[in-house]
């Protein structure tokens, strides 16, 4: 019996040194010419949806995640960011992608077996061994669950609908701002949409936003992927480009709302006893170094100011101002704010 607990001791002993040597020697072939056995295919694809599925517990999905709004914005990087490996309503996946392993999955076909909330930690952290990149904007999980939004809507959406989300993926090719046209384009900055409107903006601000992306100060998933493409000549010519441009339209979808006294009053003079500054401080058009706020849509305004209350942008110096500046803000004061703003036009003067 001892001799029988000495050959078992030996044999666990030598399996490690006997794996190590195999690797070693280059005996276990890692090309994706072959595949996986389908023991290992399955065994790897079980413990990642069990992984997925214990991440997601807990998780709270937002009320409002499936406005329209949203689903604009994640299209748009849908297209420029994953398009080319999980294809689209207008595009098919190349032979490269698919000979990746494990090739990338058709979205439209396997989309409907996962839960937003196992969606959500799909997007936000990526999928190890597999090519799928986490969230780079880490505390955007606004934006992942935009791209979740999107995502439950892929599967019945037609080349025309989905075109219509991207804005136009074909507009401005060949210039050196073409990403910023997905989001940024005329048409896309009327309405109550995602995306801030950028036309008239000062030059001095735009540059300073675009860096902010490209040195890691500000985070967003959207915004870093589609600034990464961009060289530093680019950078200045998108500035210029936009800055020269007529400001963006009345928001169409916005109704002018009851201009009460709390709200000119945040507006123009702040609350010292909530410890909140006046907006006009800063944004009335004055300094350069600050956006107009006048026709940003509603959506976009209240997305900003939650984020500043909650600390989720605190790139800058400027940054820590303007959170300290709103963080005693309601959210109704956030609501009146944002639909005071959004009801009243902008400028129309390039700065």
């Amino acid at each position: 019996m001892r001799r029988c607990w000495k050959c078992l001791a030996a044999t666990a002993g030598l399996v490690p040194v006997a794996g190590l040597l195999i690797a070693w020697l280059g005996l276990v072939p890692v090309g994706a010419t072959g595949g996986h056995w389908a023991v290992t295919e399955w065994f790897l694809h079980w413990t990642m949806r069990s992984s997925v599925r214990t991440a997601a517990l807990g998780i709270e999905k937002p009320a409002s995640f499936e406005k329209e709004a949203h689903l604009r914005v994640a299209a748009a990087h849908f297209e420029t960011g994953c398009a080319e490996c999980h294809g689209s309503p207008v595009e098919r996946r190349s032979a490269e992608v698919l000979a990746m392993l494990p090739p990338p999955p058709d979205l439209k076909a396997s989309i409907r077996q996962w839960k937003d909330e196992e969606l959500f930690v799909i997007v936000r952290d990526g999928l190890r061994y597999t090519g799928m990149p986490a969230w780079p904007g880490r505390e955007r999980e606004n934006e992942v669950w935009s791209m979740v939004a999107f995502l439950r809507e892929l599967p019945d959406m037609n080349a025309a609908r989905y075109q219509e989300l991207a804005g136009g993926m074909s507009a401005g090719k060949g210039s050196a701002f073409s990403s910023c046209l997905s989001c940024h384009s005329q048409s896309r900055e009327d309405g109550d949409d995602g995306s801030p409107v950028i036309a008239g903006q000062s030059e001095l601000y735009l540059k300073q936003a675009l860096n902010a992306y490209i040195d890691g100060d500000r985070e967003s998933g959207f915004m870093e992927v589609a600034v990464s493409k961009l060289e530093p000549s680019d950078i200045v010519d998108a500035a210029h480009h936009f800055s020269n441009r007529t400001g963006g339209k009345l928001s169409a979808k916005v109704t002018a709302p009851a201009v009460d006294t709390r709200v000119l009053t945040l507006v123009h003079t702040g609350d010292p006893v909530q410890k909140v500054a006046g907006c006009n401080a800063c944004h009335d058009g004055r300094n350069p170094r600050y956006p107009l706020l006048a026709g940003q849509s509603r959506s976009y305004l209240r997305q900003q100011l939650l984020l500043f209350r909650s600390g989720g942008r605190k790139e800058s110096a400027t940054e820590l101002l303007m959170s300290q500046a709103v963080r005693n803000l309601s959210d109704d004061d956030v609501e009146r704010l944002a639909a005071y703003y959004a009801s009243i036009p902008s400028t129309g003067t390039p700065r």
